[in-house]
């Protein structure tokens, strides 16, 4: 299941820990995408702020490519010692748990890291393993950059 995580690295490459009294936003409605639904989970003085989040195709096939596309702004630098906590689960069962190194991440997408404050995109493609069951899916990240400041809290929820 760390083939998932990856995956999803552009969500999981910018996310925070999740604050007690954070606030929570729907980003995008459901309107017949594989996306349920993403939920802005941070605080307004989070690092990293979410602009888009798309899927191709959309909905997403088991056994073929999938692109995930992110857009947004980092409102400082992303830097070496950034990580992220990574769970996903499908439907109630967790099927992954996990800190992830941020900037090693990235590098495996060729991505370079430290990020320089200012507007980000990141898109990854990768195979969705055939074996992968059909149902809801859940994933929460909570990223933190080196230190300690909030990037930003993401959860979203998609049908495979």
């Amino acid at each position: 299941m760390r083939s998932t995580a990856l995956l999803l690295l552009p969500i999981l490459a910018l996310a925070s820990p999740v604050a007690a009294a954070s606030f929570q936003w729907p980003l995008f409605p459901s309107s017949g995408s594989a996306i349920l639904g993403v939920t802005d989970c941070g605080q307004p003085t989070d690092v990293f702020h979410l602009d888009s989040l798309t899927l191709t195709p959309d909905p997403p096939k088991r056994g073929e490519p999938l692109v995930v596309s992110l857009n947004g702004t980092l409102d400082a630098d992303l830097a070496q010692g950034a990580y992220g906590d990574v769970k996903v689960k499908l439907g109630f069962i967790k099927l992954v748990e996990l800190r992830i190194d941020v900037c090693e991440e990235l590098g495996k997408i060729d991505e370079p890291c430290p990020k320089k404050e200012g507007p980000l995109v990141i898109s990854h493609s990768a195979d969705i393993p055939r074996e992968l069951p059909p149902g809801k899916y859940r994933i929460d990240i909570d990223v933190t950059n080196f230190d300690d400041k909030h990037l930003a809290c993401i959860s979203a929820e998609f049908r495979m």
